[in-house]
């Protein structure tokens, strides 16, 4: 996973609960490194999950709730990052963005090569209209990232 997820996570940490805190969390799931994560380097997925698995115990929190969390944390690192021009390209409406998701992970993809990104498809339900987003990912327990990205994103 590259560097730019872990980092969110720590923003994350860092912003609500505190430095030493994170540094708490670090230390349970066994990384040992100074500084903050290389936004541009990948990282071993187990890495990222031990860090969520620490935060659940050390904060006491849900890992659903902490990775909704994260979502919103990361929708706002991007924006701050400078990428809200793309998210702005996305459509003018939450249905253009959803629908357009695949589109920016494959832009995204020729920025951080070897990116493992999900896939999104959007149907309509055909009893009201709804738009139901399906998510798709080799990186199982996720989901509730999307969630809080979508929340956050919705919102803005």
């Amino acid at each position: 996973m590259y560097g730019f997820v872990n980092y969110a996570l720590e923003l994350l940490v860092i912003k609500s609960f505190g430095e030493q805190t994170w540094e708490v969390i670090k230390k349970n799931a066994e990384v040992q490194m100074e500084g903050q994560f290389l936004v541009r380097q990948i990282y071993d997925d187990e890495l990222t999950y031990n860090l969520i698995g620490a935060a659940v115990e050390v904060l006491k929190i849900p890992a659903n709730t902490i990775l909704e969390l994260f979502g919103k944390t990361f929708f706002e690192f991007c924006q701050d990052s400078g990428y809200d021009k793309i998210l702005q390209v996305l459509g003018a409406t939450p249905r253009d963005f959803l629908q357009n998701l695949d589109a920016l992970h494959d832009h995204l993809g020729t920025l951080y090569p070897g990116m493992k990104a999900p896939s999104f498809r959007c149907t309509e339900r055909s009893e009201d209209g709804e738009l139901m987003l399906h998510y798709y990912s080799d990186r199982p327990g996720l989901e509730h990232i999307v969630i809080g990205i979508v929340k956050v994103g919705y919102i803005l």
